[in-house]
């Protein structure tokens, strides 16, 4: 789907679990977060999963997921629930990925980097969060009738900002939990029920885009560069937030540019180790004042145009925005 729509797909609502109280495992709480993304290339499942979006503690959004995943590299998310979404559908073969959105009529297409390439990029990004950020093993849970690890992390200042559960003889992340800088829940998502190994038909991921639907070419993969490559290939400098929300770092060797209508954005990335937002520049008009939709907040100011990108509250991603100064 687009970059600027793009929403991704956060799993939630809260469910009350036993905890176990049992000693520390052999593996080490960075080894149970690596092994937790290489399930996802050599696992099958199927199960439910909810998803529920909070800012400053309210309850925004959430939808129940019914999601199929054939290794390495095929995965189907289906939305059942709000009536409003359902049928929304998100397919990968591997190579591309289809999102379907039947209230719109619109089939997004876009391209992905190989399986094995983005695996490998997901375990050098957990190997350098593990360096300036702090790992805790916690536990063991029950996540949907399955044994869990649990693994906290937090930033070098001691702010909690995720948490997880990681099946322990599978090492699928069974329930994810983020927090804004407040330790408030802003993002939750736990099965409810799963199987490992499943008969899956293959023919459930491939996508046909229905005759009366309009199909979008969406985002490609795109070159990750320093700062100053970027701003080179971009054609102008960047414009750096003077404020960042705590524990939000700016990723100076993670710039890049994409193109819209024909013109240089330069994509500015932004994380705390665990979630990530981004700020696009292009030079241009827009509207002066802030306009926002979900997830993202558009703005012109001094000849540029910036949108803002991500799941940060309401109240950061608006101090963040007034930070922007050309």
């Amino acid at each position: 789907m687009s970059r600027f729509g793009r929403l991704v797909s956060v799993s939630l609502a809260l469910v009350a679990s036993g905890t176990v109280a049992l000693a520390q495992p052999h593996l080490t709480a960075l080894e149970i977060l690596r092994r937790s993304i290489e399930s996802r290339s050599t696992v099958d499942f199927s199960g439910l999963r909810s998803v529920v979006v909070f800012d400053g503690g309210t309850k925004l959004h959430g939808v129940r997921q019914q999601i199929d995943c054939k290794a390495p590299d095929r995965l189907r998310i289906l939305v059942l629930a709000p009536e409003s979404e359902k049928g929304t559908l998100c397919i990968t073969n591997g190579r591309v990925q289809w999102h379907y959105d039947p209230t719109t009529g619109h089939a997004v297409r876009a391209e992905l980097a190989p399986p094995r390439q983005t695996a490998e990029q997901r375990v050098q990004e957990l190997e350098r969060l593990a360096k300036r950020m702090r790992l805790q093993y916690v536990g063991e849970e029950e996540i949907a009738g399955r044994r869990t690890h649990v693994v906290k992390v937090y930033t070098s200042e001691g702010l909690l900002v995720k948490k997880s559960w990681v099946d322990a003889e599978h090492f699928v992340t069974l329930k994810t939990q983020r927090f804004d800088s407040h330790g408030r829940v802003k993002s939750s998502a736990f099965f409810t029920r799963i199987t490992y190994n499943p008969a899956l038909d293959p023919s459930i991921f491939d996508f046909e885009p229905p005759a009366d639907c309009t199909v979008i070419d969406g985002e490609r993969p795109c070159e990750r560069m320093p700062l100053s490559k970027a701003e080179k290939q971009a054609g102008f400098r960047a414009v750096l937030p003077r404020y960042l929300p705590p524990g939000y770092r700016f990723q100076p060797n993670r710039a890049a540019v994409i193109e819209m209508n024909g013109q240089p954005v330069l994509w500015l990335s932004f994380s705390n180790g665990a979630d990530t937002f981004s700020l696009f520049q292009r030079p241009g008009s827009g509207p002066r004042e802030p306009v926002q939709r979900g997830r993202s907040m558009t703005w012109q100011e001094g000849g540029f145009v910036f949108t803002l990108l991500g799941t940060l509250a309401q109240a950061e991603m608006q101090k963040v925005q007034s930070a922007i100064r050309p």
